[in-house]
């Protein structure tokens, strides 16, 4: 039985240590991403002089970033809800 839970407990650290790489890549994502959005409304406001166009790009813009930190906030609880589940119905199994 010593051999079985050998490699559930090599596997449970390297699933933790997947949450946490999955974390920290969202984020880079959501920080690069609002970088790219932050540039494109500054290259608006600074190209096209028409104050409506860059009004309207600094809305459509904020739209998106609130769309990203919502949705991602969302399908990132789902994501560790589903590991936890899956965690703890392994640990049941081993017991």
């Amino acid at each position: 039985m010593d051999n079985k839970k050998q490699p559930t407990e090599h596997h449970e650290p390297n699933e933790e240590n997947l949450v946490q790489d999955l974390k920290k890549s969202l984020e880079n994502t959501i920080n690069e991403t609002q970088y790219i959005l932050d540039d494109l409304e500054e290259t608006v406001e600074t190209t096209i002089k028409d104050q409506s166009i860059s009004d309207a790009t600094k809305k459509i813009v904020d739209s998106v970033k609130s769309d990203i930190k919502n949705s991602v906030g969302e399908k990132s609880k789902k994501i560790i809800n589903t590991i936890e589940t899956k965690k703890a119905i392994n640990n049941l199994e081993e017991e």
